[in-house]
């Protein structure tokens, strides 16, 4: 894995999140980093799973004080998976609100004209959990929101990446990463999103910074990664026939490894992750109510442990 670069300045605890919760503030390429740590393990002496949560987008001049408390960064539905099922869940927070989707990006750019590395940041972050006897190896994961959902993309698509599985949610990969998108070990992959989705439309936009590839492209990428030659899909059972789409459901077979590959088509679902228990947007916008998303997210990740 890739060397750890950290240096801890200080640890604050919280129960916000979850009984052990703290926030690690670590130096990195210079500035500082805040992530929240959430560890639900009931023996603290076991390795346990480990996930990583990428936040979406936040605006620059906000993004600083809204790390400052762990509600801020943690999502409560993963929070509450966390404790039941005993595994960590780290929720680090970007520089400035923005992770480096590309390298160049102007909100990655550092008082001193430099730029941070997200990659080596996240990949630090694996390292020490592993490296402190907290992180099991073997079931390292990945989910992302949004942009965090390209960023996840940028992750696993790393040749060494020590990602399992991962579940990019309402985002995909830009064109330049998938290009060079041969991890050694390809991570399991669970992709969910709304065909009508205005951020980050189901197929693909073309921005000034580079191409967000479709949901189909990137999903057939990543079967062919995993040497997949035949799917099977269903309709999910339309719990709310009031919420305005439905969610269709295909798994990829004849897989190197059955399971690995599998996407969540939310018909007529916008820019926003499916929960059986959602309320309406405050703008009016309805959010499916037939995925159970971060349930079905962790049964996912705990059927696809790392491939050795």
């Amino acid at each position: 894995m890739f060397a750890v670069r950290f240096a801890m300045i200080t640890c604050a605890c919280f129960a916000a999140v979850g009984a052990d919760a703290e926030a690690l503030r670590l130096q990195q390429d210079g500035v500082e980093r805040i992530i929240w740590v959430d560890d639900g393990r009931a023996d603290k002496t076991m390795q346990a799973p480990l996930v990583l949560a990428i936040h979406g987008y936040h605006h620059p001049e906000a993004a600083a004080a809204r790390y400052e408390t762990p509600a801020d960064l943690a999502w409560p539905d993963l929070a509450a998976l966390t404790a039941q099922h005993g595994f960590v869940t780290l929720y680090p927070g970007s520089y400035r609100g923005q992770w480096a989707l590309f390298d160049g990006l102007s909100n990655t750019e550092t008082p001193d004209g430099a730029f941070v590395d997200d990659e080596a940041f996240l990949l630090g972050l694996v390292d020490r959990f592993v490296a402190n006897g907290i992180a099991d190896p073997d079931r390292i994961y990945i989910t992302g929101i949004s942009d965090g959902a390209i960023m996840t993309y940028r992750m696993i698509c790393l040749p060494e990446t020590p990602f399992a599985a991962a579940a990019p949610l309402i985002g995909t990969a830009f064109a330049d990463h998938l290009d060079d998108c041969t991890p050694k070990t390809p991570p399991a992959l669970m992709h969910v999103h709304g065909t009508d989705d205005a951020v980050l439309p189901y197929d693909g936009w073309l921005f000034a910074s580079g191409r967000e590839v479709s949901v189909p492209e990137v999903m057939d990428h990543w079967r062919t990664l995993h040497g997949c030659t035949s799917q099977e899909g269903q309709m999910l059972e339309n719990l709310d026939p009031d919420d305005g789409s439905r969610v269709g459901e295909m798994t990829w077979t004849n897989c190197t490894r059955d399971g690995t590959v599998r996407r969540y088509k939310v018909i007529g679902g916008g820019h926003d992750v499916p929960d059986i228990d959602a309320a309406p947007r405050e703008d009016g916008r309805l959010i499916n109510r037939d995925l159970d998303t971060l349930p079905v997210m962790w049964a996912f990740f705990q059927a696809n442990p790392r491939a050795n």
